[in-house]
């Protein structure tokens, strides 16, 4: 999943959107999937002018909802779709992660319909990424896993 193809995020938005990745994924101490999203993310999509990936992902900064007040839907979109993603990558969306993303959803305008959108969005992607697998038990598992957290 790219969710910030075709998007011109200012250097502020990838920042703070970095940022509320990594605030995802502080919920239950950073798995080295986690680590490695947030840092590929960010990586792949800062510019010369912007701190360096050690400096953002050092967490001195936590993630202010405020500042994105009134971006775009789809940069909220890209947000919580990132978040998710996030809070995805050790192989479990805790109550508490899924929480957390909820509230930022809010804090941007996005509604509990469009959030449950992403949310599935985000599943269907992470099933289709195992669906070629041959072993159909596991797949059949993981997507109960996926869907028992509802």
């Amino acid at each position: 999943m790219n969710a910030i193809q075709d998007q011109n995020l200012s250097a502020p938005q990838l920042i703070q959107l970095t940022q509320a990745m990594l605030a995802v994924a502080q919920v239950d101490g950073i798995h080295p999937a986690e680590a490695a999203l947030i840092g590929q993310f960010y990586e792949s999509s800062r510019t010369a002018d912007m701190p360096s990936t050690a400096s953002v992902l050092s967490g001195s900064h936590a993630f202010d909802a405020q500042a994105m007040a009134g971006c775009p839907a789809s940069v909220a979109d890209t947000l919580v779709l990132m978040c998710l993603m996030t809070g995805h990558a050790d192989g479990h969306l805790s109550a508490e992660e899924r929480a957390m993303v909820k509230s930022f959803a809010t804090a941007l305008g996005v509604d509990a319909a469009r959030f449950d959108a992403l949310l599935g969005q985000v599943r269907d992607e992470l099933i289709g990424a195992i669906s070629h697998l041959p072993d159909a038990g596991s797949v059949a598992n993981v997507v109960h896993e996926l869907t028992a957290t509802d």
